[in-house]
């Protein structure tokens, strides 16, 4: 699709001198949002938990990829699998749990039936028919570094390596927190705000520790420190609402503070502190650097 004109013309000020005065409609209009979910959204590999989520067969859990719903599961054979969490016959969501362990997916619409690895079992008439034409949409999916990595983009296979370093002591460290939120911003205020705010990413905590952030896609990236990680992942659902996901890990010696950590949420105060912001008061809060970020993205082939 074509660039919409809000981002043509934020180019053009990019090619100037001068401060950058984006259009609102850069915040709000449904095709900028098309156009970003055709060009930045649906890149390559996303880190979306820590390997232990499916420490055994038959486990699987639930995440959101911008407008997908996607299921992980873990098959009788440990074999991972990546599932567009929609029926083959009426396009009702599969799964609707966030987590569980089951031998197959039940379709809760007409009681369809999938194995894990998105094979259709049910109804009777799967027999008589070209069973690889009877699956749930399947994606590529792979663990690296003891992170669960899917590519829900459809393109081709790549040669080109999921980003790194990742810690090596993450493979065998722990989950300590996971946490989600829900905000009525635009996703290019939660990623900004999320970047200008790297503390939140351990509940306020700022030791002068920092390793530094390593990134895996425009959308998930990890803030890094010697024996603990903070994973976030942006999901975009609509111009105007945006959620994401932030997933702790700890090195295996660390103790585990989870008890305390959930008497306060530092996320979601900062959040609500900050309150509702719109496209007027946020357009001059976002820097040069990340419209330079930006618009390579929406303007490439």
């Amino acid at each position: 699709m074509d660039l919409p004109a809000s981002v043509a013309a934020l180019g053009e000020q990019l090619g100037r001198a001068g401060d950058i005065v984006p259009d609102p409609a850069l915040f709000h209009e449904a095709d900028v949002f098309a156009a970003e979910r055709e060009r930045i959204f649906a890149r390559p590999w996303v880190a979306v938990d820590h390997a232990t989520r499916l420490d055994e067969d038959g486990r699987y859990f639930r995440f959101d990829a911008a407008a997908r719903s996607v299921v992980v599961t873990r098959d009788g054979n440990g074999c991972l699998h990546a599932l567009r969490n929609v029926c083959i016959h009426a396009g009702y969501p599969v799964c609707d749990a966030e987590e569980g362990s089951a031998e197959r997916l039940i379709c809760p619409y007409h009681g369809w039936e999938f194995a894990l690895d998105g094979e259709l079992l049910e109804p009777a008439f799967a027999s008589r028919t070209d069973r690889s034409r009877l699956r749930m949409t399947s994606y590529r999916v792979c663990v690296r570094d003891g992170l669960i990595f899917v590519d829900a983009s459809g393109s081709p296979p790549s040669s080109e390596e999921i980003a790194g370093p990742i810690p090596a002591w993450v493979s065998d460290g722990k989950v300590t927190r996971r946490a989600s939120y829900s905000t009525t911003w635009n996703w290019k205020f939660v990623l900004d705000f999320l970047r200008h705010h790297p503390e939140l990413s351990f509940d306020g905590s700022s030791n002068g520790d920092d390793d530094g952030c390593v990134e895996f896609g425009p959308l998930s990236w990890m803030m890094v420190r010697s024996d603990e990680v903070a994973l976030l992942r942006v999901i975009p659902k609509f111009a105007e609402r945006t959620d994401f996901q932030l997933i702790r890990m700890a090195a295996p010696e660390v103790p585990d503070r989870s008890v305390s950590e959930a008497i306060v949420d530092p996320v979601a105060d900062a959040i609500r502190d900050a309150g509702e912001v719109g496209a007027a008061n946020w357009s001059s809060r976002l820097d040069p650097g990340f419209f330079a970020w930006y618009w390579p993205l929406m303007s490439a082939s």
